[in-house]
C-alpha cells in the first residue's frame, strides 16, 4: 500500500462554492489524522460510500514519533476521558466490533486482536463506570477474591472492606502495530487514499464535501492550524515493554491511594505502566520514571505478575486529552460543506474508535 502525492489534497478556492446536498453517492471526504480514530473513521466512511482521503504527517503511525496510537498499551478500557453515557455507549460499540472480528475467524496474526480476562481494584472505591451495564462479562469482585490474587502473602496495600471497588470482565487487547496495519490494508483495498502531509492551516481550507478532524493532539494550541482548541492538552505517558511469558494471561489495574500500576499481556510484549504527566511535551524516556514504574508494579501487582520483568523496550507518547468532553460534533460551513470533529479521546483511542467513527458517519449524514 503506497501513499498518494501531497498534491492529492487541494486547498479550497478563494471564491465561494455553490451549496449542494451532501449525499454518499457524490460525496468526497478528507479525514485529517491517521491514528486509530482517523483510520477507523476513514474505514467507516468508505464502507458508507464516501470517496475518502486520510491525511496525516505520520501516515504509518510510527510510535517513535510520539503518535499515541502507535505505542498504546492496547487494552479496551475507557481511560483519561469523560465518564458519561455516550462514552460508555461508544466503548461497548467498539468492543462488539472487536468481538465480531474474532467471531468471524480473522486470525490474531492478521488483526492483532485478542480477548483476555481483566480485573481491576480501586482502594478507595469509586462509582461504577457507565460502560459496565452493557458489558455482558462484567462481574463485581469481593475483597476475598482480590486477596486470593495475592496468595499467599496478600496485597501490600490496604483494602478497606467498606471502601473499595473491584471487578472483572473480558476485554479486547490489541497488538497495536498489527491492528493499525490491518486497518491501513482494509482502507487501501477499498480504494481509500493515505496522504503523507502535515496540515498547517484550518481544516476548512481543504477541498472536500466532508472534512473530519481526527488530528488528536494536533488540535492543541501548541501547533499551528486546525482547531487551536484551548481545552486540548497532552498527557505524557511512559510505559515499559517486557518479554512475554505464558504465566501472565490476565490484564490488571490497581489503584491504591495516590498510586497506580497496570499490566497488559499484549501479545508481542507485556506492557507495564505507567505515567500520566499532564501538559508535558517531552518525548524522551525518563530513567526515574522507569524505576518508579517498576517500584509501583512490584508493590501493587501480585508477585507472580512481576517475577520476570525482562525489559526489552520503552515507549513515551502524548495522549490527546480534552479537559471537558471528547469533541465529536458537526458544523456546516457557509458553502454547505460539513466539518465533523472526532478528537480528544485521551487514553481511550482503541476503546472508543469504532463507536466514534459510527457517530461521525451519523453526524455527517444528518442535517
Amino acid at each position: 500500500m503506497g501513499s498518494v502525492p501531497s498534491s492529492g489534497v487541494r486547498p479550497s478556492p478563494s471564491h465561494a462554492r455553490p451549496k449542494r446536498a451532501l449525499t454518499k453517492a457524490n460525496a468526497s471526504a478528507i479525514v485529517v489524522g491517521a491514528g486509530i480514530n482517523g483510520l477507523c473513521t476513514t474505514l467507516r466512511l468508505l464502507e458508507h460510500g464516501y470517496d475518502v482521503k486520510c491525511v496525516a504527517e505520520n501516515v504509518d503511525g510510527d510510535p517513535n514519533r510520539g503518535v499515541a496510537s502507535g505505542g498504546a498499551g492496547g487494552l479496551w478500557f475507557p481511560y483519561l476521558c469523560e465518564s458519561t453515557e455516550r462514552t460508555g455507549r461508544w466503548a461497548n460499540e467498539t468492543r462488539a466490533v472487536y468481538e465480531d472480528m474474532l467471531a468471524s475467524g480473522i486470525p490474531f496474526e492478521e488483526s492483532g486482536v485478542a480477548v483476555k480476562d481483566v480485573w481491576q481494584c480501586y482502594a478507595p472505591g469509586e462509582p461504577l463506570p457507565p460502560w459496565t451495564g452493557d458489558c455482558p462479562s462484567f462481574e463485581l469482585m469481593s475483597i476475598g477474591e482480590v486477596e486470593k490474587k495475592y496468595s499467599p502473602a496478600g496485597p501490600q496495600y490496604l483494602i478497606d472492606p467498606e471502601d473499595f471497588l473491584a471487578y472483572k470482565f473480558q476485554a479486547p487487547i490489541v497488538q497495536v502495530d498489527l491492528f493499525l496495519r490491518y486497518l491501513r490494508g482494509k482502507i487501501a483495498a477499498m480504494g481509500g487514499d493515505l496522504v503523507q502531509k502535515r496540515i498547517n492551516d484550518p481544516i476548512e481550507s481543504l477541498e472536500a464535501d466532508l472534512l473530519v478532524n481526527c488530528a488528536g493532539i494536533g488540535n492543541a494550541t501548541h501547533y499551528e492550524g486546525l482547531e487551536q482548541d484551548p481545552l486540548m492538552k497532552p498527557v505524557r505517558g511512559q510505559i515499559i515493554h517486557c518479554k512475554s511469558w505464558s504465566e501472565i494471561t490476565q490484564a490488571a489495574t490497581i489503584v491504591a491511594g495516590d498510586e497506580s500500576a497496570y499490566v497488559i499481556p499484549r501479545g508481542d510484549v507485556i506492557v507495564y505502566g505507567g505515567t500520566s504527566d499532564a501538559d508535558a511535551w517531552d518525548l524522551s524516556v525518563s530513567e526515574d520514571a522507569i524505576q518508579d514504574i517498576i517500584r509501583r508494579c512490584k508493590k501493587l501487582l501480585p508477585e507472580a505478575y512481576t517475577a520476570k520483568m525482562d525489559i526489552v523496550g520503552h515507549w513515551v507518547g502524548l495522549r490527546p486529552f480534552r479537559e471537558e468532553l471528547v469533541s465529536v460534533e458537526r458544523r456546516t460551513l457557509g458553502d454547505g460543506r460539513v466539518v465533523v470533529n472526532n478528537y480528544g479521546h485521551g487514553g481511550s483511542g482503541f476503546t472508543l474508535c469504532f463507536g466514534c467513527a459510527d457517530e461521525v458517519v451519523r453526524l455527517a449524514s444528518s442535517g
